[in-house]
This record gives structure tokens, C-alpha cells and sequence, in this order.
């Protein structure tokens, strides 16, 4: 059943809904550093790989990193995506690193707001199955091609057209190449959360038909995220939540601890997580923020002033080394003519630091150690308060 266990900082997760996989656009994921389904073209079905059948151990402790309960994600489901990166363990995807309970549970969160419209049973199994809309091409959700039955109605009900299935959403078509049975009952159901989950890692992974993935490289998740959904607005929509609710661990302090003013800028930052970029930004009343306007007002609001401009917070803050960094702490980059820096980010803690990017991006979290900014990099400084 459906359960909303104790709140875990669920101010940082947004709730976006969508009711089926979604193919329109196109897509070329850069990143980009400066400062200042409704399926509509037609489904992408890749060419089918030798798929073998791994349990995931449910019952292990060998999970990623997960909170115990997240507000809106049934207990069940939670421990699903805690478990599905663990599919990708097996040799036969050894080409891919990185995958994270988050990740899986972004998906989840757009493609069915985490079946919140069934009841998910301790087993795995959904009441009723989760079924997206009819692909008849009849523009519902979007969808304006049709997509004629492939699975003789097995899965989704229905025998003339395809509709997406499970609560991460799998194309019956997809289903056959991807569709791994993780709990051992000896089929693969994507009405069992734990096989869809498992089947999504599957298919990021499988998708990009063996080359190699890094889903701790935003670049390569975007790509990975874009082949199972090929819409901009899908790929920014799950890296949002993705963000959120990477967040939750950050938002609860870093185990590197730093002071106190540091981590209260680094909470105020992280529930502007989904806010444009707009250059010259200073809060909503902007529309957004640029880089160091983000910056400024995350430490205004823990009480410390700092100035404007990343030129003046980088020489008005301590130097630090990337070995001291403190949640809160200001990392600076350059890649211009120009020997000062353009750009600048805070430090979240556990290696990630919050961003605003550039024109077109949101705030968001990256790594800091992301080749992108890691070889542009100029300095970091501690705010002195």
C-alpha cells in the first residue's frame, strides 16, 4: 500500500508529473560556464541486446545511499530504487558507472509521480497495473504518431496500440529488449516495481550500445537520460528532481561539517535548486539568479555580507586549498582571455557544489571534480565572517 512515512527535507524535492515517455526534439547536452510520455515523434526503439536474467538482492544492505523514507515515495518503491543500481553489478555492464538511487527515482517522479495512482504491495506488484495512455497518435498526452500493439496486449491491456507501462514507464517494445527480472520469480513484469526500476538502470546503461556510460558525469547523463526519453523539457525536468533529491542528504549537513553560518548558506542554496539562471539575477524578483548573485544572497541569508561581484568575492574571501573545503566555501573558474575569474559556485559538501550555470539552465548541483569546471578551475576562497 501506498504509504507517506515521516518527512525527510522534503521542502528540497519538486513535484513534477508527466503520464507518459515523451519522444520530441532534439538534444546536444553541453555544459556551459559563465556568470553575469506524451511521445510526439515517435518512440526510439534501439536495437535488441542479450539481456540476462540478475536477481537483486532486496533483502541485502548493500544498497546506495538513501535516505530511510522520502515524503511521497511509497516504502517499497524506495527500496527499489535503493536496489536497482545494483543490476548494473553484473559483468555484462561493466561499461557503466555511477547509476544512483536518485537518478532512478527522478525518473520515477516525472514518469508517474511515483505510482501514486496505485498501490504497491511489499512484493513489488502494482494494484492496478500502471498503464500510461493509449499511443493511438490521437494527441493525448502529447502523442500525435501511432504505435501499433507489440505485445499482443500482454502488458498494457491492449491489443491494437502500445501505452507505456510500469511506473517508470517502459514501452512494451523497449520491455522486450530491456525488461530484466530482478526479484527471482522467473519473469520480467513491469508491473513490479522492482523489475521496472532494475530495467531502467538497464536501459540508461544498454541504450548507448556499449559505450561507455558515467552517469557521475552530468554530460553523459543527460545523453543517457535523452535516449530514454528524446525531449529537452524530460531531460531537464528528471535532472531537476534528481537534483532535489540529491539534496536531501546535503540539506541534513555535510559530514565535513564547516561552520555554522556555512552550512545555513549552503541550506538556503539548495531550496533554490530549479531556479533559472538569469544573468544580473538577484532572487525572484529577478527572475532568478546569475552566479554570484546566488552566491551573495545564500550567504546575505545566513547573516554574512558579501559583495557582488565573483572578481570581489574572490578576493575579499580566505584562499582555501580543495583539500580544507567547508560546506559554504566559494570555488571559482575561468576559461576566457581574462586572468579573472567569470564564474563562480558554492561548495555543498560529500564533493558536490551548487551552480548556476549559465543562460538557458537552472540552478543545480554538479561535482566539483566534472571535467568541465574541474579544468577551468581558478581558486576557492572561505566568506570571512
Amino acid at each position: 500500500m501506498r504509504t507517506c512515512g515521516p518527512v525527510t527535507c522534503s521542502s528540497w524535492v519538486n513535484r513534477r508529473r508527466s503520464t507518459s515517455r515523451a519522444c520530441s526534439g532534439g538534444r546536444t547536452p553541453v555544459a556551459s560556464l559563465g556568470c553575469g510520455l506524451a511521445l510526439g515523434a515517435g518512440v526510439v526503439v534501439v536495437p535488441a541486446v542479450l539481456v540476462s536474467v540478475a536477481v537483486v538482492s532486496i533483502n541485502s544492505s548493500g544498497t546506495t545511499d538513501a535516505p530511510d523514507q522520502v515524503e511521497g515515495i511509497d516504502d517499497t518503491l524506495l527500496d527499489a530504487y535503493r536496489h536497482g543500481p545494483q543490476i548494473l553489478e553484473g559483468e555484462e555492464y561493466s561499461q557503466c558507472t555511477g547509476m544512483r538511487w536518485s537518478i532512478l527515482a527522478g525518473i520515477g517522479a516525472v514518469e508517474s509521480d511515483h505510482g501514486a495512482t496505485v498501490e504497491i504491495s511489499p512484493d513489488g506488484s502494482t494494484n492496478p497495473p500502471f498503464v500510461g495512455p493509449r499511443l493511438d497518435g490521437s494527441g493525448v498526452g502529447g502523442n500525435i504518431t501511432p504505435h501499433y500493439d507489440t505485445d499482443d496486449g500482454e502488458w498494457d491491456g491492449d491489443d491494437e496500440y502500445d501505452a507505456a507501462v510500469g511506473v517508470t514507464q517502459h514501452v512494451p517494445a523497449n520491455w522486450d529488449r530491456y525488461g530484466v527480472d530482478a526479484t527471482g520469480s522467473g519473469e520480467a513484469d513491469p508491473h513490479n516495481v522492482y523489475d521496472s526500476v532494475a530495467s531502467t538502470a538497464v536501459e540508461l546503461c544498454q541504450s548507448a550500445q556499449g559505450e561507455d556510460v558515467d552517469f557521475d558525469d552530468r554530460v553523459d547523463l543527460e545523453a543517457a537520460l535523452f535516449r530514454y526519453n528524446p525531449a529537452d523539457w524530460y531531460v531537464d525536468d528528471v535532472m531537476s528532481e534528481i537534483d532535489s533529491y540529491e539534496a536531501l542528504a546535503l540539506a541534513e549537513g555535510s559530514e565535513e561539517g564547516g561552520s555554522e553560518a556555512g552550512q545555513r548558506a549552503v541550506e538556503w542554496a539548495l531550496d533554490q535548486l530549479g531556479v533559472p539562471y538569469v544573468w544580473g539575477g538577484n532572487g525572484p524578483q529577478d527572475g532568478g539568479f546569475d552566479c554570484s548573485g546566488l552566491t551573495q544572497q545564500a550567504w546575505s541569508a545566513a547573516g554574512v555580507d558579501i559583495p557582488r561581484v565573483t572578481t570581489d568575492q574572490l578576493a575579499e574571501g580566505d584562499p582555501v586549498g580543495m583539500d580544507e573545503l567547508e560546506p559554504g566555501d566559494l570555488l571559482f573558474y575561468n576559461r576566457g582571455p581574462d586572468p579573472q575569474p567569470g564564474h563562480v559556485t558554492m561548495y555543498a559538501g560529500d564533493g558536490e557544489m551548487i551552480n548556476a550555470p549559465a543562460t538557458g539552465k537552472v540552478v543545480r548541483l554538479d561535482p566539483i571534480d566534472m571535467e568541465y569546471y574541474a579544468e577551468a578551475f581558478a581558486g576557492a576562497v572561505r566568506p570571512v565572517h
